[in-house]
């Protein structure tokens, strides 16, 4: 991830596999409050865990990557330098996908509705493109209505034509 951390997020390339996100300091103090690391349990044993139990402290074990990530967007927003700066993080689907699961659209933090933000943001990055194809579609289909595009009733006519046409 350190390659992508050497200027702004919209200026560097990166896969299209990964998202930029960018949270708010409420937004980070939370996920990280969600979160607790997923371990395996022994060795020989391939069942994988959580630190500390699942429960209303930790609402998911997510991998460690997910966490330093997260980890990285607390120091950010809460450094005294950086005010009410928001921390722009890269996240892959399943990541995302595991933020989405814990950010309820009622939970608050203050005044902030953190998981109807962070809720809004992955949609947004995740679908927001089909549901701009969509709307697309549905003007282009309105405009359509009133037009016959049956083209087979077209060729019919132009034959029609051809035959009445004495040949030159």
């Amino acid at each position: 991830m350190s390659k992508f951390r050497d200027g702004p997020l919209d200026e560097i390339p990166f896969p299209e596999d990964l998202f930029i996100i960018p949270l708010t300091r409420n937004e980070a103090l939370f996920l990280d409050d969600s979160f607790t690391l997923m371990i395996e349990r022994e060795i020989d044993d391939h069942r994988i865990t959580a630190m500390r139990p699942v429960q209303m402290t930790a609402a998911l074990a997510v991998p460690m990557e997910l966490m330093e990530k997260v980890g990285r967007a607390v120091v950010f927003t809460t450094h005294p330098d950086n005010g009410d700066k928001e921390y722009e993080s890269l996240f892959d689907l399943t990541e995302l996908l595991m933020i989405r699961e814990i950010a309820s659209s009622y939970i608050k933090i203050g005044e902030e509705p953190v998981g109807y933000n962070l809720k809004r943001k992955i949609c947004a990055v995740l679908y927001g493109d089909d549901v701009e194809r969509e709307g697309r579609d549905r003007v282009v289909d309105s405009l359509l209505q009133d037009i016959d595009t049956d083209l087979s009733s077209s060729r019919d006519e132009v034959e029609s034509e051809q035959k009445r046409q004495p040949d030159s």
